[in-house]
């Protein structure tokens, strides 16, 4: 290739329009990344072009593609690059060690060594800066960068910067499809009682089939993706006939048959391709290869080879697994029906090839197995090393529970919200750790007793500080508010229903195989306690209710076991004197209170926001996180240790 100073404006436009012809073809964000970092190597001779992205919060920058390193992600104003994107400023440096910005750490850690440099931050068409260009070690005579190169660079991000904010945007349109794909399929599953992981097996099964069928990768890939509205017809059939547990009648059977011409109404309209294929799938797939399905009566090859490759995936699946009103076939005589239908229900081409793939199919069937728990059945005690968020916010609303934690079978911390999420499981309950006396923290304790009391064999203990228990038993379980329950025989034994256990801080107290819990104090208006949690040796730390975090922080530099922290967030920063006489956080407060943590591998969940401020809190922790990762929890989420 001729050295880049010696090329002409026409020769220059040239090289442009051979890497941007290569771009087009590519789907991949990576590959567009590499091809275009390519090209601004080749027209400024250097050794080596990195693409540094800014990420969606303007937080850090990343490259997943540069020549010669391996993917990186720095804070913003991290570097020579950093002050590149942050100042919008260009860069030429003729000797990076004699430039204070410059980090060598990269360059001992690879082995690498840098000499000359040029950046220039890339432009959207907002005028925001979306990345930067950095090109390192001229390969001329002199090894360094002029203002020649400068100018060809130019040229090279503003086309890489159009390229990217295209591609992202291509990216962001498609995984939306999918998204909303996915969801609806598995929404109408679930109204007739149906699993997520059926619309995930169909899926998966569905993608098998076409590519053994012939079909190219890019086809079954779709078809794999639009396989789970195969159903969603379903959303629009009265419950009363989709959750028959009977055979249908001639009337119901013919409502019930309308679900495929339903769902075909409702996405063949649309000009996107995903749901134009899903459109197909949801007509098709009752359609049989001897003419004998619905709602067409099409025959063999009319039946568009979507749905005939579906309606085999969701027969298999629909016969292969169990249900709430229903066991599964043994798979002999699944095997023996598919035989007998192919050429009759199956088109025999994939009939042939299902069984050619027969371990694949099995194999997905394991992978992503149903699990349900049928009333009365006992079912061998599982090892948890996980907690379940029941209730994830500061206050009770439709949709939203307050605060709870089920670390299992027999041990939740505060009851918030525990008859709603557990049901029936709330008579297994044997031990409530409380963080403080707040109704928001104990509102179902009464509850549980009150639904299940029959049921129960155990007391329900009560575990909290001693000025925690003296105010439930003086202000709620108190014989005016509710029953005094500490004084009341359980159903079948002389036991009482409710018994108080006073608790010390610092302490580990058993609650099952390998699992400790331990509480230790926090700030709010009554006295109150956080708890770690600990299970195989690996534990998590709940805040609860809080105004300071410093006992929290000198907790966790002093213990390595801990990698994960759950703390409150309940108002807004514009309330920050409502949440200092409260003692709540604000997402201000809690990432200046973070700051003085030593340690960075910490995750970090934030709960108990209030409903009504959901939406503008997800903003404000987003502009302070700063280097933070946070999740916002969810009633119902499960977070692994």
């Amino acid at each position: 290739m001729k050295h880049a100073r010696t090329l002409d404006a026409h020769e220059i436009l040239q090289l442009v329009f051979v890497y941007l012809t290569e771009v087009s073809s590519l789907r991949n964000y990576d590959e567009i990344l590499m091809v275009l970092a390519n090209m601004g190597r080749a027209l400024t001779s250097s050794d080596r072009c990195t693409l540094w992205v800014v990420n969606d919060a303007k937080t850090k920058i990343w490259t997943k593609v540069a020549h010669g390193m391996d993917a990186i992600e720095l804070p913003i104003n991290s570097g020579i690059v950093g002050h590149s994107i942050v100042n919008g400023k260009k860069i030429i440096i003729d000797d990076v060690y004699s430039d204070s910005r410059f980090n060598p750490d990269i360059d001992k850690k690879t082995g690498y060594t840098t000499k000359s440099m040029m950046v220039i931050p890339m432009y959207d068409n907002d005028d925001e800066i979306i990345g930067a260009f950095q090109v390192i070690n001229h390969q001329g005579s002199s090894g360094v960068f002029d203002q020649d190169d400068m100018q060809r660079l130019m040229l090279a991000s503003t086309y890489a910067a159009e390229t990217l904010v295209s591609a992202k945007l291509t990216q962001e349109i498609e995984a939306t499809q999918r998204e909303v794909i996915f969801t609806m399929g598995a929404v109408g599953e679930s109204r007739s009682k149906e699993t997520g992981n059926h619309v995930k097996r169909v899926a998966e099964y569905s993608k098998i089939l076409a590519l053994a069928y012939g079909l190219r990768e890019k086809e079954a890939e779709t078809l794999k993706q639009v396989s789970p509205m195969h159903d969603i017809g379903k959303v629009a059939i009265p419950d009363s006939i989709l959750n028959k547990p009977g055979r249908f009648d001639a009337h119901e059977r013919v409502i019930m048959e309308t679900h495929a011409a339903l769902g075909y109404e409702m996405l063949k309209k649309s000009d996107r391709p995903l749901l134009k294929a899903a459109s197909i799938v949801a007509y098709e797939h009752h359609e049989k290869w001897n003419g004998t399905g619905y709602p067409n009566r099409l025959k063999a090859e009319e039946i568009h080879i979507y749905g005939r490759i579906t309606a085999l995936a969701d027969v298999f699946d629909a016969l292969g697994s169990d249900r709430c009103y229903k066991k599964a076939w043994d798979d002999e005589r699944i095997f023996n029906l598919f035989r007998e239908e192919r050429g009759e229900h199956f088109d025999p081409k994939l009939i042939d090839i299902f069984f050619d793939n027969l371990n694949k199919f099995l194999e997905i069937r394991e992978t992503f197995k149903d699990t349900f728990e049928e009333v009365g059945q006992k079912k061998p005690e599982k090892k948890m090393d996980s907690i379940t968020i029941l209730g994830a916010y500061g206050t009770k609303a439709k949709g939203f529970g307050t605060s709870a934690f089920y670390l299992n079978e027999k041990n939740v911390i505060d009851a918030g919200n525990l008859l709603e999420p557990l049901e029936e499981k709330s008579a297994k309950i044997e031990n409530i750790w409380l963080t403080h006396s707040h109704l928001d923290h104990i509102s179902d304790i009464s509850y549980i007793i009150d639904n299940y009391f029959i049921l129960r064999n155990k007391s329900l203990n009560l575990i909290g500080l001693p000025e925690t228990i003296k105010a439930i038993k003086k202000h709620y379980l108190n014989d005016i508010i509710w029953p005094d329950f500490s004084i009341i025989n359980m159903h079948a034994s002389e036991d009482k229903a409710v018994t108080y256990t006073e608790i010390e801080f610092g302490v580990k107290y058993d609650i099952g195989n390998n699992e400790t819990i331990e509480a230790f104090p926090t700030d709010h208006t009554v006295p109150s306690c956080g708890y770690i949690v600990t299970k195989n040796k690996k534990s998590m730390l709940i805040t609860a209710d809080t105004y300071s975090l410093d006992n929290v922080i000198e907790i966790i530099d002093a213990r390595e076991d801990i990698h994960k922290i759950i703390v409150e967030c309940s108002f807004p920063s514009s309330m920050k004197n409502l949440a200092k006489e409260s003692k709540h956080l604000t997402p201000q407060l809690l990432f200046e209170k973070l700051a003085p943590l030593k340690r960075d591998d910490i995750s970090l969940f934030i709960n108990h926001i209030k409903p009504s401020f959901i939406d503008k809190m997800k903003n404000e922790i987003e502009q302070y996180k700063g280097k933070w990762e946070p999740i916002i929890l969810k009633d119902n989420e499960i977070i692994n240790f």
